[in-house]
């Protein structure tokens, strides 16, 4: 398990909204929309609920099939991305 203690939250200006099993962020101050797949909606998830980035890390290979090490690299790739797009804010240690 990580120890990453840090707390991803969502910004006020985005707005999302499940359809088709999908999520579908929006940026109020941009106005461009993004895309999450069902993994990507499950990690939405678990930001909305205050949940620390290395839980999320260690849950995530216990809900999906697959290499747990592949799982984790593609969540925190997800997170940052995320994070790059002003979607996502990580507290500070």
């Amino acid at each position: 398990m990580t120890t990453d203690h840090r707390k991803p939250s969502i910004p006020s200006n985005v707005l999302w909204r499940e359809e088709d099993g999908n999520t579908v962020l929006f940026d109020e101050e941009n106005g461009e929309p993004y895309l999450l797949n069902e993994t990507g909606a499950r990690i939405w998830d678990l930001c909305n609920e205050d949940v620390p980035l290395g839980e999320i890390l260690s849950l995530l290979p216990q809900e999906f099939e697959g290499d747990p090490a592949v799982i984790r690299k593609q969540a925190l790739d997800l997170i940052r991305d995320l994070v790059e797009k002003k979607l996502l804010v990580l507290s500070s240690d």
